[in-house]
């Protein structure tokens, strides 16, 4: 199987999966899937429910510069996850340029961006992480960098 196909492959574990939960760590977009599949969004990343976008990973810059919780992502993220937590994921793709698009039954939809531009393809930057969350850290990862993607299949894979 070519790295694009084990990549996609991996991206279509989500397909029927719930998501149960939706939150921030820092300025990072957190989604927790069921069946323990967890996506970190780093790069530019929206979440959009009903063609309304209901919060951007370019949110937390906007703050009250007294305390970094105090945030349009987490106030966001907070006043609108009720609105696409518990929706199904029907589709899962990644495109030519490795952004990520999952769409939920609810009307929900999680976009993640590469948003290096050109200049900063030498830079590596993670832009998003879909990985396996597992108690003994077995669980593979898949990290979509500025120009590649890289799928770690795991400390006891054998690979």
């Amino acid at each position: 199987m070519t790295a694009v196909k084990d990549h996609q492959s991996f991206v279509n574990q989500l397909i029927g999966k719930h998501l149960t939960f939706f939150g921030c760590e820092a300025d990072i977009l957190e989604f927790v899937f069921t069946d323990d599949l967890i996506l970190h969004a780093m790069g530019f990343s929206r979440v959009i429910c009903n063609h309304d976008i209901l919060v951007t990973t370019l949110d937390y810059q906007s703050w009250d510069e007294l305390d970094s919780k105090n945030n349009d992502e987490w106030v966001n993220v907070a006043r609108f996850k009720d609105r696409i937590l518990g929706g199904r994921v029907l589709s899962a793709s990644i495109n030519e340029i490795n952004d990520l698009k999952i769409v939920l039954d609810n009307g929900g939809i999680i976009e993640c961006l590469v948003s290096c531009s050109y200049p900063h393809y030498s830079e590596e930057r993670e832009q998003w992480v879909l990985f396996e969350h597992t108690d003994d850290h077995s669980g593979r990862f898949l990290t979509a960098y500025n120009k590649r993607m890289e799928l770690d299949p795991g400390p006891d894979s054998g690979e």
